[in-house]
C-alpha cells in the first residue's frame, strides 16, 4: 500500500513539475512582442507629454478668448452704460486673437496627434520586420543543428566503412570535412540568432541578454483580406496624414485671409495688404503641394498592391513545390523500407522538405506584414 501512495506521489509530483515548466517557459510572438515595445518607448512617451502640452495650451487659450469681444467694450459707469467702440487695428487683433489663434494651435495639437500615432504604428510595424528577422534566425538555427547531426551520422558511418576497407581515406577526409563545415554552419547560426534575439531585445525595450524558448509563428490567425486596389487608393486619397495635415492647414489660412477681407483696413492699410498677398502665396503653394502629396500617395499605394500580389504568387508556387516533394518523400520512404536506399537519404529530404516549409512561413509573415502596411499606407500612414 506504501509503495502505491510513493509511485502516486512521484507521478503527481512530476505532473506538477511538467506543467510548472510549461507555465514558466518563456515563449514571444509579434503580438506579445508589441505590446511589450508600445509601453516601454521612450519616444513614444515624449510625445504622450507633449500632446498633453499642446492640449492644456490650448485649452488655455479657448478658454481667455471665448468671451472676447472683437468690436468693442461696454463700460457700466453709475447707471449708465457706455460702449466704446475699439479702433480698427484692434478689431482685426481681437479677430485674429479670438477666431485664428485658437484653430491654429488646434492644428498644431492635432499634428502631435497624428505623428503619436504614425510613429507607434511605424514602431509596429518595423518590429514586424525584427520579428521576421529573429524567426528566420531561429528557423534556420534549428535547420542547422538538424544537418550538423546528419552529417556527424554520415561521418561515423563513414568511420566504419574505412575501417572495413569499403571507402578510401580520401573518402574519409571529405566526410570529415563536410561534418566540420555543417559544425561551423551551426555555429553561425547560433550567433546570427543570439545577435537577433539582442537586436529584438533592444527594440522591445527590454534586457537584451533575455533568450526565448520558443518564437511562436501566429499568422494563420491573422484574419488579413487583401481589398481591390481602388479601396486601398480612396482611403489614403481621404486619410492620408500628409494630405490631412496640408488641406488643415489650407483651411486655417483661408479663415485668415476670410479675417483680413472683412476688416476695414483691407485696401486701406499698406502692412495689412503685404500681409494679404504673402497669405495668398502661402495658400497657392499650399494647393500645389496638396496636389503632389495626393499623386506621391496614389502611386505608392499602386506599387505597394503590386509588391502585395508578387507575394501571393509566391506563396501560391512554394505550396505546390512542397505538395510534389512531398510525394516524392512518401515513394522514398516505400524504397527505403524496402531497403533501396539508406536513412540519411530520407532524413535529407525531410530536412530539405522543413526548410521549404520554413520559407513558406516565412514567406506567409512577409505577406501579411505587406498587407499591414499597406493598410497603414491607406489610413493616417506611415508610407509603405
Amino acid at each position: 500500500m506504501k509503495k502505491l501512495v510513493s509511485i502516486a506521489l512521484v507521478v503527481s509530483m512530476l505532473g506538477f513539475l511538467v506543467q510548472a515548466k510549461g507555465e514558466n517557459s518563456n515563449v514571444i510572438n509579434y503580438d506579445k512582442a508589441n505590446n511589450l515595445m508600445i509601453s516601454n518607448n521612450r519616444t513614444l512617451k515624449n510625445l504622450a507629454v507633449e500632446e498633453r502640452k499642446m492640449f492644456l495650451n490650448y485649452n488655455s487659450v479657448i478658454q481667455n478668448t471665448k468671451n472676447i469681444k472683437t468690436d468693442g467694450v461696454t463700460v457700466k459707469i453709475g447707471r449708465e452704460e457706455l460702449f466704446f467702440e475699439f479702433d480698427d487695428y484692434t478689431k482685426l487683433n481681437l479677430s485674429i486673437a479670438k477666431e485664428y489663434t485658437p484653430a491654429e494651435l488646434r492644428f498644431y495639437w492635432n499634428k502631435v496627434i497624428d505623428s503619436k500615432t504614425v510613429t507607434e504604428k511605424s514602431l509596429s510595424l518595423g518590429l514586424r520586420d525584427i520579428y521576421l528577422g529573429l524567426m528566420k534566425a531561429d528557423k534556420d538555427c534549428d535547420i542547422a543543428q538538424k544537418k550538423y547531426q546528419l552529417a556527424k551520422n554520415k561521418h561515423e558511418i563513414n568511420q566504419l566503412k574505412f575501417n572495413q576497407g569499403l571507402i578510401t581515406g580520401l573518402d574519409l577526409e571529405e566526410s570529415e570535412y563536410e561534418l566540420l563545415k555543417a559544425e561551423a554552419s551551426m555555429d553561425e547560426a547560433r550567433r546570427n540568432r543570439e545577435n537577433m534575439v539582442r537586436t529584438f531585445n533592444s527594440m522591445m525595450g527590454v534586457d537584451i541578454s533575455i533568450d526565448y524558448d520558443t518564437i511562436q509563428f501566429d499568422e494563420f490567425k491573422r484574419n488579413l483580406v487583401l481589398k481591390p486596389l481602388d479601396y486601398y487608393i480612396e482611403k489614403a486619397l481621404a486619410e492620408r496624414n500628409e494630405i490631412k495635415s496640408i488641406e488643415e492647414e489650407l483651411r486655417i489660412k483661408e479663415l485668415k485671409k476670410e479675417i483680413f477681407e472683412k476688416s476695414k483696413l483691407f485696401n486701406k492699410s499698406y502692412s495689412l495688404m503685404e500681409q494679404f498677398e504673402d497669405l495668398e502665396l502661402e495658400i497657392e503653394a499650399l494647393k500645389v503641394k496638396l496636389e503632389k502629396a495626393r499623386y506621391d500617395v496614389e502611386n505608392e499605394i499602386k506599387k505597394a498592391y503590386i509588391e502585395v500580389m508578387s507575394d501571393l504568387n509566391t506563396i501560391e508556387s512554394t505550396t505546390e513545390t512542397i505538395k510534389l516533394q512531398k510525394r516524392n518523400l512518401d515513394k522514398m520512404k516505400i524504397q527505403y523500407e524496402r531497403g533501396f536506399i539508406t536513412k540519411t537519404i530520407l532524413d535529407e529530404m525531410e530536412i530539405g522538405i522543413e526548410e521549404l516549409e520554413n520559407a513558406k512561413e516565412l514567406v506567409i509573415y512577409g505577406f501579411n506584414t505587406k498587407i499591414m502596411k499597406l493598410e497603414e499606407a491607406a489610413g493616417i500612414g506611415p508610407a509603405y
